[in-house]
């Protein structure tokens, strides 16, 4: 399925497999003729896609004879074809499956065989994992249009865009990714390259964020990550670059100077004159989850998209991935001293180790290895009260905060952090935290641990091993990075490969994104301008440059008091877009009186005013680096200060 969506060689499709799937061995070699361990791991993933294949092919059988939205009739060999481009795109959760306790549990052949036909079931009946009637009818025409031999006609360049990103509950409620061109843009260049943007906006309780680029918030525009010869950042309006697509759809990407390069394949479809309704319904019936609309019934109505609207099926694959990593001072990798990470009964039970410490910050590799050992303290059972009911633990509360460091969490159930629910589910929250921990046998070795999260203070509780590995370090232009080898598949569904990265001074938790294949319905430039006023949301102007809004700054900046080691000023910026201040030393934190304001959203000078003395106070927030910088005199003391910092 890579090479027919893609182009691109089997040997180039085989790496991407193997890179996906974590096979060691060649995919073009009999499994079963050994015993190893790596081919016993890809024989059970490849069974897993057989079964899998089987189920979802006799759920579908009759879509064979029907005829597919573009009005071809499906054959056994275009559901076949939809079959494996599904699987593709659902490896990340094929492979989640083969972690399930029933799988690892299974000691003979048909407890194996009786466990993965289950894990298939499952697969193929869910509405994310799972192809349906309606589906095949809309996968089989995009597979269509890809394998025909009908050139396409090369359309004039023009300024242009595509809706990749819509989740719409109200006007004061929805997010909002959008690929820009300007003609300019559009235009390929000496080296047949077009440009775009990602434009990404957020809008809660009517406060809107923009940025561009990276990430599902404001502040990770502030990632670094390696390009092959330094460490950069995504500018604000920062252009990704593309050739022409040919005459199949078929394409290649290079986002943000090489965080993400890969290949695309697009098909396209005229749906001027059809209602929004319709187009949406198709769109959801098929599978993608991509644009969301809340009470779309009421809320299209009836609207029709106007002449020249286009719909596009495209996916994409990914070749490579940066090493990359947030840069905040709320992401350094902390360790504690001694008596606690080696579990001893006066180090867990010290201030040290109590609610809300988080050790000293690490400042080299060798140093966090010896520090996260992978010994726990041992509280015994113990208690909590939470909104008057007691939760008890199961047998030993044993804490591993003190010498894991996290990989991932895996779960999305609340904890004292994130709700104030009623009731707790129980001691701990459900939510699974992937932990690792430098110990074993041979160079270099790693344990991997799921753990158990307490519900009050979320922390990592009672952890089982489930799997080991080494680490390597390595040298990125000024960085030293840690990669861990032989991640557990429990960690497929976070979407990403932990690595660890020293650079300045500073460990810093860092990432690699996994490479996959992502499936999106996109609604080009006039598409996406009729839906938006349908909806009340602003028009789309690929001319005009994204501008910062208040939200987009929003979060808080730690300013340390120079001559005061430990005490520290805050600035936070709210996502409504006002502005406090606070002030913390070893007596605890309290609020200051200044208010600040900003006087250029562009550059992020702000200005601030304490009404209790009229002391003043300028300074400026960089919102693509998180610094911020604020100086003046305080007229009551009288005192003339400068403070830097960052974002947390």
């Amino acid at each position: 399925s890579i090479i027919e969506s893609t182009g691109v060689s089997s040997a180039a499709a085989a790496s991407q497999v193997q890179a996906q799937t974590g096979i060691k061995v060649s995919l073009f070699e009999d499994f079963t003729k050994s015993t190893s361990t790596d081919n016993q791991a890809a024989g059970t993933i490849a069974r897993l896609l057989v079964v899998t294949t089987q189920q979802q092919s006799s759920l579908l059988g009759g879509s064979v004879g029907g005829n597919a939205i573009d009005g071809a009739k499906i054959t056994k060999a275009d559901l076949d074809r939809a079959i494996r481009s599904k699987l593709l795109e659902i490896l990340p959760a094929l492979l989640t499956a083969l972690s399930d306790p029933a799988v690892l549990a299974a000691t003979t052949p048909a407890a194996k065989e009786a466990a993965l036909l289950a894990q298939a079931t499952t697969l193929v009946n869910s509405t994310s994992t799972g192809l349906t009637t309606a589906s095949v009818a809309t996968l089989v025409a995009v597979n269509n249009q890809n394998a025909s031999t009908t050139p396409v006609v090369a359309e004039a360049p023009s300024a242009g865009a595509n809706l990749r990103l819509l989740n719409f509950t109200n006007t004061s409620n929805y997010a909002a990714r959008i690929n820009v061109s300007s003609l300019a843009q559009a235009t390929p260049d000496a080296a047949g390259l077009t440009r775009s943007v990602q434009r990404r906006y957020s809008t809660n309780n009517g406060f809107t964020a923009a940025w561009t680029n990276l990430g599902g918030s404001p502040n990770r525009q502030s990632d670094l990550h390696f390009n092959g010869s330094a460490w950069v950042a995504c500018a604000l309006n920062a252009e990704d670059t593309q050739p022409v697509r040919d005459a199949k759809g078929n394409s290649s990407y290079n986002s943000c100077d090489n965080y993400d390069v890969g290949s695309s394949s697009r098909a396209s479809f005229d749906v001027g004159g059809r209602t929004m309704l319709d187009v949406y319904n198709q769109i959801n019936a098929a599978g993608y989850t991509n644009l969301t609309i809340a009470n779309a019934t009421t809320t299209l109505g009836t609207t029709a998209f106007p002449a020249n609207s286009k719909l596009f099926y495209q996916v994409g694959t990914s070749a490579s991935t940066a090493v990359a990593y947030y840069p905040g001072t709320g992401n350094y990798v902390t360790q504690y001293s001694s008596p606690v990470y080696t579990g001893s009964t006066t180090g867990c039970n010290s201030s040290e180790f109590s609610f809300g410490s988080v050790g000293t910050t690490s400042t080299s590799l060798e140093g966090m290895v010896m520090a996260n050992p992978g010994t726990p303290c041992n509280f015994g059972t113990r208690t909590f009260t939470y909104n008057g009911l007691p939760y008890i633990s199961d047998g030993a509360d044993e804490a591993w905060g003190n010498g894991t460091l996290e990989i991932g969490r895996i779960g999305n159930a609340f904890t004292t952090s994130s709700s104030s629910g009623a009731t707790a589910p129980g001691f701990y929250s459900g939510n699974t935290r992937i932990r690792v921990a430098f110990k074993g046998t041979g160079t270099n070795p790693v344990t991997y641990y799921a753990c158990k999260e307490r519900f009050f203070n979320p922390s990592p509780r009672n952890c089982t091993a489930i799997g080991t590995g080494n680490y390597t370090i390595a040298t990125k232009g000024d960085a030293r990075i840690m990669t861990l080898s032989n991640p557990p598949l429990q960690t497929t569904g976070l979407g990403y490969q932990r690595v660890f990265v020293e650079r300045g001074g500073k460990i810093y938790y860092g990432y690699q994104n996994n490479l996959g294949t992502f499936p999106s319905a996109r609604l080009n430039l006039t598409a996406t301008n009729a839906l938006f006023a349908k909806l009340g949301l602003p028009s789309v102007d690929p001319e005009v440059p994204l501008a910062l809004t208040q939200s987009s700054y929003a979060g808080e900046y730690r300013l340390p008091e120079p001559n005061n080691s430990g005490d520290y000023s805050s600035i936070f910026i709210n996502p409504n877009g006002t502005i406090s201040s606070s002030f913390t030393n070893s007596t605890g934190t309290k609020p200051l009186t200044s208010i600040f304001t900003f006087t250029n959203l562009a550059t992020g000078a702000i200005s601030g005013t304490d009404p209790t003395d009229g002391s003043t106070s300028s300074g400026v927030v960089n919102f693509l680096t998180g610094a911020v910088t604020v100086s003046g005199t305080k007229l009551a003391a009288p005192f003339a200060f400068s403070l830097t910092g960052a974002r947390r």
